[in-house]
């Protein structure tokens, strides 16, 4: 199975992706570093591109979301969320009757 290696740009947040099998991987890689990329995250085994790119994308959600969440204003956000999705569920349960 195909590994992906993704880097991240120090200046403008641009991400980058490669394959590790690739004969060029190290001198991309090089280059990549040279140009102010830094590697973020572990090695991605994944059949396609599109799909490490998912596997990336989604192991990125969790940090940012705790990020968020570690800040007044994301922490206020989340409890009023979470506190909309229970009153959600129970309005939208059938009522049972005693």
């Amino acid at each position: 199975m195909p590994k992906y290696q993704f880097f991240k740009s120090e200046h403008d947040h641009q991400h980058q992706w490669l394959d590790m099998a690739d004969g060029a991987f190290l001198l991309r890689k090089e280059q990549l570093l040279s140009r102010g990329f830094e590697v973020i995250g572990d090695t991605i085994y994944a059949d396609s591109e599109q799909e490490a790119i998912a596997k990336f994308n989604s192991g990125m959600m969790y940090p940012l979301k705790e990020y968020n969440v570690s800040t007044p204003s994301g922490g206020l956000f989340y409890a009023v969320k979470s506190l909309l999705e229970i009153l959600y569920q129970r309005l939208s349960r059938p009522n049972k009757q005693r």
